[in-house]
């Protein structure tokens, strides 16, 4: 597929121009269970609140009290509703090292925004720390001095490879395997905002799943179990499917919500500028979107089915499968409610 016929320029002034008709979103997961809170959430509003302080002065381009506006707690009690005392605190850390990390590349909000050689710098010092912040089995002891926000995923590490709630080898190895997918796209997607480039919309839509970061929440859904989980389990063909599945709502539900907002700010690398040509109206692309998630959501149901066809006569393996396909839908469904 050809990228669009516009630059930059031209597709931020065409958007602009247009009024941006949203169909109901909650509608597509009706069959869906409802979003929950996690009973934990007033408890980790402070901790939440904390970690960001922690890196304020450091950090002064993430606007610190915007980011606790945020409610990252909330955000992070969302996606995962039943997770245990221990395990949510941990993924509260998570989540804010997540979301800041992320903008102080992002869009051109960060400070490391239209520098791409010092960024690239710093993502590789980032897998360094996440690779030893995780214990991997090939992972080398930390070394050199941390930043202030990569110290918060160090925290967050602390609690995930601890003691009591250790996440065991082939859990941390699929996180560290998905935030280094999503730290390689940022790179990706950076080097396209400095070149102008507006990718096509299947190539746009390789490298959203990256950025979205899907991936690395998909990883933690065991770990937000009050159980353990076989990894026999989660090595099964349909956990894949899920996890694309989840990246293709993620992003494109992010796209359509976040639209308004990116074009403010000059940013037109999303799958409604992908998708847009001369001859056709916002509202037919917006029509397209909503059935690329309908098609999303049929395939992440046909996949569920199929793995819970398989336990029929195995009532720990349903049960537990169940549970995943419900952590998995917790966190389109929570991102959504967050939204």
């Amino acid at each position: 597929m050809a990228s669009p016929p516009f630059g930059q320029a031209a597709l931020i002034t065409a958007l602009k121009g247009q009024p941006l008709r949203i169909p109901s979103l909650q509608a597509l997961f009706t069959s869906w269970p409802s979003p929950r809170l996690n009973a934990h959430y007033p408890e980790l509003v402070a901790l939440a609140s904390a970690a960001i302080l922690e890196f304020a002065a450091a950090a002064p381009h993430l606007h610190v009290e915007r980011r606790l506006r945020d409610d990252i707690a909330l955000l992070t009690c969302l996606l995962f509703p039943t997770a245990p005392r221990r395990r949510i605190e941990a993924l509260v850390l998570y989540m804010v090292w997540l979301v800041c990390w992320d903008d102080t590349v992002d869009t051109n909000e960060g400070d490391l925004a239209a520098d791409f050689a010092r960024a690239e710098q710093w993502r590789n010092r980032t897998l360094e720390v996440v690779k030893a912040a995780l214990e991997l089995p090939q992972g080398a002891q930390q070394r050199g001095e941390v930043d202030a926000i990569n110290a918060v995923l160090v925290s967050f590490g602390q609690r995930y490879c601890g003691t009591h709630e250790r996440a065991p080898d082939e859990q941390r190895q699929r996180l560290y395997d998905e935030i280094s997918i999503f730290i390689r796209a940022c790179a990706t997607e950076q080097r396209l905002r400095l070149d102008g480039h507006i990718p096509s919309f299947d190539e746009y839509m390789v490298l959203r799943e990256g950025t979205v970061a899907g991936g690395t929440l998909c990883a933690l859904v065991p770990h937000a179990m009050p159980q353990s989980v076989p990894p026999e389990l989660l090595d099964m063909p349909q956990f894949a499917v899920f996890r694309k599945q989840a990246n293709v709502l993620f992003g494109l539900l992010n796209d359509v919500i976040s639209l308004k907002k990116e074009l403010n700010m000059d940013c037109v690398i999303n799958a409604v500028c992908t998708l847009l040509r001369p001859e056709t109206p916002l509202d037919e692309v917006m029509a397209q979107i909503y059935q690329k998630l309908q098609d999303a959501v049929r395939l992440f149901d046909t996949a569920a089915r199929e793995l819970l066809d398989q336990f029929g006569d195995n009532d720990l393996f349903y049960d537990l499968s169940e549970e995943l396909i419900d952590g998995h839908r917790s966190v389109v469904t929570g991102t959504l409610e967050f939204m």
